[in-house]
């Protein structure tokens, strides 16, 4: 796979690749021309598309003319309608495998003599195995460093279970970060009252071995840094924190996990007239939102910085809000939550947006006892 965030893959990456003489491998094929369309020819071009998503993902670069599975030029590609071509792809793909696969992208990369090159980048896919339904067929693939081969049948087991275990396997990594957060197991403790956890992991965590270079400057910075910051070199990765004002406490902070993968950490909430018998725990909705949006997005975009596409899956907890009351605004409030600790579920996404996370949004209403807004995904 070309190590490059998909939507920044250019044509010099592709000279790149030309100039250094890189070779076909797990991840990465080049074809001269595009699939064509005898019945043995789409059954080839699904086996080898299969055969990614089922193995560890990677990119088929089409137009590239190549010797013993190197590349030596840009061969071009003669398309007469861009669009009709990528939709006839898609549609193959749509009515030839089984389950659909989730997050495949295409685009065309432009030579500067105007030559076309086809990039279809296929993520290894949570949902696997998938296997070739055109023509009744039905084999799965897998891929090796010289190509596909045909699936057997231990291997297919091995592939059902570890789907099948997938969603317990990430949330078992956020409530790690929950755990650390509930227990203050970090350099600094965490100010006082509620607190909200935000993790970003991509699908194919499990899938890819990362070890990501991380420093205290690349590191992903807190919610609402302001000033200064604090990092701290873990076992993990980076942790980056706010400065708690001299008083070995923060407001927030950030892990940045080398395997690939963010949590964001913050508190939310305080208490109003501490000093007299009214007192009350109040957490402001705005407070919570930002910092979803923040943990979320930026996580991503971290992420994406090297070359780890989504689909994303955002798993929020918060802790110590029980008694605390969620403050709308200075007419309306809800009355004091009852619980101290909650999952407000997880979201998945192949391209996280503010909409993604109204899900969220709304459960931390309910988590209140108040009915979330129609119009949540502007509130």
């Amino acid at each position: 796979m070309i190590p490059r965030s998909f939507g920044d893959v250019d044509i010099s990456d592709i000279q790149r690749l030309i100039d250094n003489q890189v070779a076909e491998r797990r991840t990465l094929e080049f074809k001269r021309d595009l699939p064509g369309d005898t019945r043995d020819e789409r059954k080839e071009f699904l086996a080898d598309v299969t055969s990614f998503a089922n193995a560890h993902g990677g990119d088929i670069i089409y137009g590239l003319a190549e010797a013993h599975g190197t590349p030596s030029s840009v061969h071009g590609l003669e398309v007469l309608d861009a669009d009709a071509a990528l939709r006839g792809i898609e549609d193959r793909i749509l009515d030839g495998v089984e389950p659909r696969l989730p997050g495949l992208r295409m685009k065309w990369i432009i030579a500067a003599d105007g030559k076309r090159l086809l990039l279809i980048r296929i993520p290894a896919s949570t949902i696997a195995p998938h296997r070739v339904i055109f023509a009744n067929s039905s084999k799965f693939h897998g891929r090796k460093s010289n190509g596909k081969y045909e699936m057997d049948t231990q291997e297919l087991r091995e592939a059902f279970t570890a789907t099948e275990a997938l969603p317990a396997r990430l949330r078992a990594l956020h409530l790690e970060a929950v755990d650390a957060a509930a227990r203050d197991e970090l350099p600094a403790g965490l100010g006082e009252g509620p607190r909200a956890i935000v993790s970003v992991v991509p699908m194919n965590y499990f899938r890819e071995r990362l070890d990501l270079d991380i420093t205290p400057e690349n590191a992903l910075a807190p919610f609402k840094p302001g000033g200064h910051m604090e990092a701290v070199e873990m076992l993990e990765g980076v942790l980056l924190h706010t400065d708690g004002g001299g008083q070995s406490r923060m407001d927030s902070y950030a892990v940045t996990h080398r395997r690939g993968r963010t949590d964001m950490v913050w508190t939310m909430g305080y208490l109003m007239n501490p000093t007299r018998d009214d007192e009350c725990g109040v957490v402001p909705y705005v407070r919570f939102k930002e910092g979803l949006i923040d943990g979320a997005l930026s996580g991503v975009g971290w992420l994406q910085r090297y070359s780890i596409d989504g689909p994303w899956v955002v798993l929020t907890t918060v802790i110590g809000i029980k008694d605390y009351i969620l403050l709308i605004d200075n007419d309306h409030y809800s009355e004091p939550a009852w619980r101290d600790q909650a999952s407000l579920g997880e979201v998945v996404s192949e391209r996280l947006t503010h909409e993604d996370l109204v899900p969220i949004l709304k459960s931390f209403w309910r988590l209140f006892g108040m009915r979330p807004p129609s119009n949540l995904a502007g509130a």
